[in-house]
């Protein structure tokens, strides 16, 4: 899952919510930086990445980049899977992309405080471009795999993956559909279980 995916199951919580947000950018032990539910939020997308990379039906997805992508594959499935949520939002969750999108970017920068460096670089594009609302757009998911291919040190081709997906969107629709329900279930389990 990539931000629109953590952000999905992340609970109603300003704190959790920038954990989990700027946790790819915080390494080792969080409780040498952060206290709170902001490690909270940061072992919580730490559960996430794991439940996903390790989701028979993620694999599967994955097996499916493998030719185009190698190992960048499962970096590539996170990126669809934000693309097949976005795309399909409503059949997800019951407000509005846009709305929810906007609150989200405000609640983070009302936090930015907290931010580490590379999260307080890439933020003002993100919320200036509106990444989160453009994922459902092939156009929107193009230019996310394109600046992912110009981040990597090595030399990539993520930006051939959405044609791998156009040509087994049907497929990628159904796991993605079962994967979500689990993963929403591991989400309730982890702070209510």
């Amino acid at each position: 899952m990539n931000f629109l995916g953590h952000i999905f199951l992340t609970p109603n919580d300003d704190e959790i919510l920038l954990g989990n947000f700027i946790a790819d950018s915080v390494k080792g032990n969080p409780e040498k930086f952060y206290s709170g539910k902001i490690v909270e939020g940061i072992r919580f997308h730490r559960a996430i990445d794991e439940f996903t990379d390790n989701h028979p039906l993620v694999k599967q997805g994955v097996e499916r980049f493998r030719g185009t992508q190698a190992r960048y594959a499962a970096v590539v499935i996170d990126v669809i899977y934000d693309h097949i949520l976005a795309s399909n939002w409503t059949e997800f969750h019951s407000d509005e992309l846009d709305i929810l999108t906007q609150s989200v970017y405000q609640r983070l920068e009302a936090q930015s405080a907290h931010f580490p460096t590379q999260v307080n670089h890439y933020f003002p594009y993100m919320k200036q471009q509106n990444w989160l609302f453009n994922y459902q757009f092939e156009w929107g998911i193009l230019k996310a795999l394109e600046g992912l291919d110009r981040r990597s040190a090595n030399q990539t081709q993520m930006h051939l993956a959405l044609d791998v997906y156009k040509e087994s969107e049907a497929e990628f629709l159904s796991e993605f559909r079962e994967f979500i329900s689990d993963a929403q279930k591991m989400s309730k389990n982890y702070f209510y279980g």
